[in-house]
């Protein structure tokens, strides 16, 4: 179960708070019907689309509008009719991550010397 932290100026605070006093519902299952709503509405839409990443479009939800049991039970599962979700596709280049380096065993040291005549000896042996 996904539990966010939610952050929200005192308006909206306000608002569940009345909601709260006003229903049966407990402030989870209040804020969980807004954005169980949300997906659904042409305002959500309308508000969140100028901040939609070039060359992306918002996803379907992934639940109906008649499956109450999502807000409303905090265990409730979604099982829907599989959806064709369309992907947009970007036209910038992808970005890529860094890659951790695996550690590599060190290699041998490498004396150079100029005049010659120097001698290490490793593991028993002369060089």
């Amino acid at each position: 179960m996904y539990r966010p932290t939610v952050r929200y100026d005192d308006a909206y605070k306000q608002y569940v708070e009345n909601v709260f006093n006003s229903t049966h519902l407990d402030k989870s299952q209040i804020i969980r019907a807004a954005l169980f709503i949300a997906g659904h509405t042409e305002q959500f839409s309308r508000i969140v689309e100028p901040y939609l990443k070039k060359g992306m479009s918002l996803p379907v939800p992934l639940w109906s509008e008649g499956q109450d049991e999502l807000w409303l039970n905090q265990k409730a599962t979604v099982v829907n009719e599989p959806q064709i979700i369309e992907k947009a596709i970007s036209k910038e280049q992808p970005r890529y991550q860094k890659r951790r380096v695996e550690e590599q065993p060190i290699a041998s040291p490498k004396v150079f010397s100029p005049g010659g005549g120097v001698s290490i000896k490793f593991g028993g042996g002369g060089v």
